[in-house]
């Protein structure tokens, strides 16, 4: 009799049975959160991220950041890579080969399934929709077949607020072999027909062998021969990145001169420059402009340190900053920090007995006084902030010709009126000059952004309309006889010479009194999509000057979360 067999125990039955247990994607995302309390969720637009809390300017450099993600991954795989000169300040890219791509994206996997590095698209969109988090699962295989994968963390202030979003991550480009495609397309291959047909460089078969080609345009060429691929490096922070020297090359139109900011300023909150501004206004005709002279054009809400910030977040070129201001300091500066000075009154207006003034188109012809001051720099107001990162490109050519902001708003007919705007009276006076100069009609003002200025043109206005260049700079409140000698009349000479063209600035006023103030400015926290922005307090009742005080210093904390290094008693990391 055969022996029977034993029976499996129902455990042991049941157990093979059973799939293993499916992890999900939820249970991947609650485990990447329990990793460290850096990490956090936030929604927008009905769709749930994840993003890493960062404490330090030096942490929150988005670009930067991404692009050590991932030049450290490409280092761990052993595969060589390239900076490429990409078309937009916002990003890094990073070149190559194909036949090096699922190296990457397995050293990518091997390093940070466990983190919240996305991949997605190279697209505009803030929040690209096919966005893949590594922690939960692969990618999809469309995404991986992409010519250009960009790779990035989204990253939160303190308070979770959104400092980058994905639009600041590193793209990687995928290159082909030149010779490899010349051969497909010989051979009637569609695709690399297409490629080849596309190119901003038509290379000729001969060319082509050993030529790396990538997979879209960027700012020197999509095809480098053989010959030209002379290892160079390229200096990010202190870490050198190779490339390709003609790469590193400066085009035309790169900006190699120095550029210097200024800043006009008055501390509103200053008891003795108001008993002064009261003495000298006392008497005055009452169509003096009184919303020109109201409080609320002097109630600091602390923009200037909060523009500061923005200059150390997004403009590190630039090379000196002035401040100024009738005989004071702000409270919180470190004025004995390098870039920065403060320049009172009295040490660039021509005419000293002309002291003192309160109105900024008074100062405004004097600005070009400033010891040391570059050919070209930037006229700033402290409520004009930058919003993401900027080039020098953004303000002038590399010929050293500005790029003016022209407004869409007008002037208007008529003679200047005591009544209207005091920007429009000074704009109307400059339009009379450069008329009887010229013969040309000026209609537009200008943006409330940064100014680019040449001190030459200054100059050159000071000599040939000196009357009433005095006579502005002599106006201690506006009044209707002033030209706007800053921007409109800087701007438009500039032009009408042939030392100025007119840009689109991609900038967003708020007035910040207005109804769709709270609407506007949590757009601007939420997409940081304008290079520049302007918080602009002109006419707020007394009774509401609290709430707006509060709305703005909110805001402002939030879009500039770190101090810079101009701030008394902080540790920066620059």
């Amino acid at each position: 009799m055969a022996t029977p067999r034993p029976r499996l125990s129902r455990f042991r039955r049941d157990t093979r049975q059973q799939p293993a247990p499916e992890v999900t994607t939820v249970d991947r995302r609650g485990k990447l959160l329990a990793g460290g309390p850096s990490l956090t969720e936030l929604t927008t637009d009905g769709r749930t991220w994840v993003g890493r809390r960062v404490t330090t300017l030096e942490e929150g450099r988005a670009a930067e950041r991404n692009l050590r993600l991932v030049t450290a991954a490409l280092e761990h795989a052993g595969v060589e890579y390239f900076l490429v000169p990409g078309r937009s300040v916002q990003r890094y890219v990073v070149g190559i080969r194909l036949a090096d791509r699922k190296a990457l994206l397995s050293s990518l996997r091997e390093l940070y399934a466990g983190t919240a590095l996305y991949a997605a698209e190279p697209v505009s969109d803030i929040w690209p929709a096919n966005a893949a988090l590594y922690a939960e699962g692969a990618l999809p295989t469309e995404l991986k077949r992409r010519p250009v994968i960009r790779f990035g963390e989204i990253l939160l202030g303190p308070s979770g607020q959104v400092l980058a979003g994905l639009v600041r991550g590193c793209d990687v480009e995928f290159w082909r072999d030149g010779g490899l495609l010349h051969e497909q397309r010989e051979q009637g291959d569609a695709r690399a027909t297409e490629l080849l047909g596309s190119l901003r460089f038509q290379a000729p078969p001969a060319l082509l062998e050993g030529a790396l080609v990538g997979p879209r345009p960027n700012a020197v060429s999509d095809v480098v021969p053989a010959e030209a691929q002379k290892p160079a490096t390229r200096t990010i922070r202190g870490t050198d990145h190779p490339t390709f020297a003609d790469f590193t090359e400066p085009g035309i139109d790169t900006v190699t001169f120095p550029l210097d900011v200024v800043y006009t300023w008055v501390d509103g909150d200053d008891p003795a420059l108001a008993a002064k501004r009261e003495a000298y206004r006392t008497g005055r005709a009452p169509d003096a402009q009184s919303r020109e002279a109201g409080a609320s054009r002097y109630t600091s809400h602390d923009e200037l340190k909060y523009s500061l910030r923005s200059l150390e977040m997004y403009a590190p070129f630039l090379r000196n900053i002035y401040i100024v201001t009738d005989g004071q300091s702000p409270s919180w500066l470190d004025t004995a920090a390098p870039g920065i000075r403060v320049v009172d009154h009295k040490e660039i207006f021509s005419a000293p007995d002309a002291l003192p003034v309160f109105n900024s188109h008074a100062i405004g012809t004097q600005l070009h006084h400033i010891d040391g001051l570059s050919e070209q720099y930037l006229y700033f107001n402290d409520d004009v902030f930058l919003g993401r990162p900027v080039t020098p490109g953004h303000f002038f050519h590399g010929n050293g010709i500005a790029k003016v902001p022209f407004s869409p708003s007008q002037l208007g007919l008529g003679a200047p009126h005591p009544d209207e705007p005091a920007p429009n009276s000074a704009g109307k006076n400059v339009r009379r000059l450069l008329q009887g100069d010229h013969g040309r009609m000026t209609v537009n003002k200008f943006a409330h952004a940064p100014h680019p200025q040449l001190r030459s043109v200054m100059r050159e206005i000071e000599e040939r309309y000196a009357e009433d260049v005095d006579r502005t700079s002599r106006s201690r409140f506006r009044a209707p006889t002033d030209i706007a000698m800053g921007a409109s009349f800087h701007h438009h000479q500039a032009f009408l010479t042939g030392r100025a063209v007119p840009a689109t600035y991609k900038a967003r006023y708020v007035d910040v009194a207005r109804g769709d103030a709270d609407e506007r400015l949590a757009e601007l926290l939420t997409n940081r999509r304008f290079d520049f922005f302007c918080l602009n307090d002109v006419n707020t009742p007394s009774e509401q000057q609290e709430e707006i005080h509060q709305k703005i210093h909110a805001f402002l904390e939030n879009y500039f979360p770190f101090p810079s290094r101009f701030e008394r008693n902080t540790v920066t990391n620059t």
